[in-house]
């Protein structure tokens, strides 16, 4: 007679670093509703716990007050935390890379029948390392190169405007970030560059900025080399942190939080936060007069810097900050949506410059801001598209989001459907930040698996469907042309993502693996003449205009 193993006997293997999408269905489940519920409460305890640093500028450069779940593990691991309370009687197995997580784990559950198993070693210690001395060399760099190139402007009893925006190599992308202000003449843009060792790459880029109509006003004209040193012993500074006591829920998680303290791989991003903070201060201090600033607002270590830095120094304007967020909101990019802390310490905007009145909620979740509905630069041209009526769409659209860990398994779905129906051909959508070859080798893609480099919106046009999951704008932009959108439940709250546009049942599919999404595509490609799609006017283009804000 066959041994019969009990429910209760049975191990789950648990990897708490893979997407929800992989977890074992029992615990995906009381996950997901943990993970619904802590979403506020995890933006209110990370407040609570930042109160007494909150004047602290290196408070606001550390990832723990970031609140972004694709830069840090913390609320994950809160999750987790509290999805093993709720299932504690099961038989789990829990994997994780965090050697520090893990002993927590054990120590919360050790009597239970939950084990620990740690995967790999840490080897974040050299990546910090490596990251850390490479952004203060290209720092030096760039600031040795502008200061011996670039003569300072003076600004002697007039009032300038401020626009703080990204300077790529691709002219297209630099295009988006704001609407052309050249013919202002008090209006200055502060560039942030792209990161890049490469001199020559580097020379085309200054080579833009000489040639663009633009103003330019470069931080490094005004910064000196306290200010560098400044910003590179943030990182002895931040060690002031890790005397403090933190506690979730009656439980102290101090090592947990001192070992996030302790990660300051993005560098970088430190680096221009407290530069940013310091160029207001300098500009202050030299009598030049800001009165408005225009940050690109994505909440970032980069933003509070800028944000915290006007509103300081320029006391008498800083109800002219303005945070411009002409980008789609995704319902886990929890840090685009400012908390009560950050409102009240000013490292946000006065004003926040949303695109969309679809996006006023989201915004406002966790602390009511004034809010403003402004143009969008970067999808202007969805106001006069002319679709391919949907009975006639024949194209299925994968676009990707540029987060590796999400791209690569909305590829593995697509890949097993490709080969479970090799009748269906799909059409794959690379993000410009991320080649397909650092997803997945192109000899792997199936036959009837093509990869498009063209124009997104000229496939977007003839799309019948379009499945899409993580950041991207590729959801916003497939509901303005009207395509039938299927959501892969990679993530925890996909369905929110549909709820943000406020799609009908018959507009919009969640799928949990690839024999799903095989059934739904057959599912609409058979009854798309009794399917009713409709252009979504999701942008308003009678919004208000930037030019009027200056």
């Amino acid at each position: 007679m066959k041994n019969i193993i009990k429910k209760s006997q049975i191990n789950l293997i648990w990897d708490i670093d893979d997407l929800p999408i992989r977890f074992p269905t029992k615990i995906k489940n009381a996950y997901e509703k943990i993970y619904l519920k802590n979403r506020k409460n995890y933006t209110n305890w990370v407040d609570k716990i930042g109160k007494k640093s909150s004047n602290n500028i290196d408070w606001w450069m550390t990832s723990t007050s970031f609140r972004n779940p694709y830069v840090s593990n913390l609320l994950n691991y809160l999750c987790v935390i509290d999805t093993l309370k709720v299932l504690k009687t099961e038989n789990i197995s829990l994997h994780t890379d965090s050697k520090v997580f893990g002993s927590l784990i054990t120590k919360i559950f050790g009597n239970s029948n939950i084990k620990v198993k740690v995967k790999s070693k840490d080897k974040r210690t050299l990546t910090k390392i490596k990251n850390y001395l490479k952004s203060c060399i290209y720092q030096l760099f760039i600031f040795l190169f502008i200061k011996f190139l670039k003569k300072k402007e003076k600004f002697k009893n007039r009032e300038i405007v401020l626009i703080d925006k990204f300077i790529t190599l691709k002219k297209k992308q630099n295009l988006g970030y704001f609407p052309e202000f050249h013919n202002f003449k008090n209006v200055r843009i502060v560039p942030t560059f792209i990161p890049t060792l490469n001199l020559v790459k580097l020379l085309r880029i200054f080579s833009y900025i000489n040639n663009n109509p633009h103003k330019f006003i470069f931080k490094e004209q005004y910064l000196n080399f306290k200010d560098l040193f400044y910003s590179f012993t943030h990182i002895i500074r931040r060690k002031q942190f890790l005397k403090i006591r933190f506690n979730y829920k009656k439980i102290n998680i101090s090592e947990l939080i001192h070992n996030e303290l302790d990660n300051y791989d993005d560098f970088y991003s430190i680096n221009n936060g407290l530069l940013n903070f310091r160029f207001f201060y300098r500009l202050s201090k030299d009598g030049i007069n800001v009165s408005k600033s225009f940050n690109w607002f994505e909440n970032q270590i980069i933003d509070k810097g800028w944000n915290l830095g006007f509103r300081k120094y320029f006391p008498k304007n800083q109800l002219n900050s303005y945070g411009y967020q002409d980008f789609n909101k995704h319902f886990n990019l929890i840090s685009n949506s400012p908390s009560n802390l950050e409102k009240k310490c000013k490292v946000i905007p006065n004003k926040i410059i949303i695109i969309s009145n679809l996006f006023k909620r989201i915004t406002n979740e966790f602390v009511k801001n004034k809010l403003i509905i402004g143009q969008s630069e970067r999808f202007k041209n969805l106001s006069n598209i002319k679709l391919v009526p949907f009975k006639k769409r024949k194209k299925i659209l994968i676009i990707l989001s540029g987060i590796k860990k999400i791209d690569k398994e909305l590829i593995n779905i697509v890949i097993k459907t490709c080969k479970l129906s090799k009748n269906i051909q799909m059409y794959v959508k690379p993000h410009p930040i991320l080649e397909i070859e650092k997803i997945i080798s192109k000899n792997y893609l199936p036959m009837n698996m093509i990869l498009y480099y063209g124009d997104l919106k000229k496939i977007l046009r003839e799309s019948l469907i379009t499945i899409t999951a993580g950041p991207s704008s590729a959801l916003l932009e497939s509901v303005s042309f009207g395509s039938y959108n299927i959501l892969p439940k990679i993530e925890c709250g996909t369905i929110n993502n549909a709820q943000i546009f406020k799609l009908k049942k018959n507009e919009y599919s969640l799928i949990n693996n690839s024999k799903e999404l095989k059934i739904k595509i057959n599912q609409i490609i058979y009854n798309k003449s009794k399917i009713k799609m409709k252009k979504r006017l999701v942008i308003n283009f009678k919004s208000v205009r930037l030019k009027n804000l200056i």
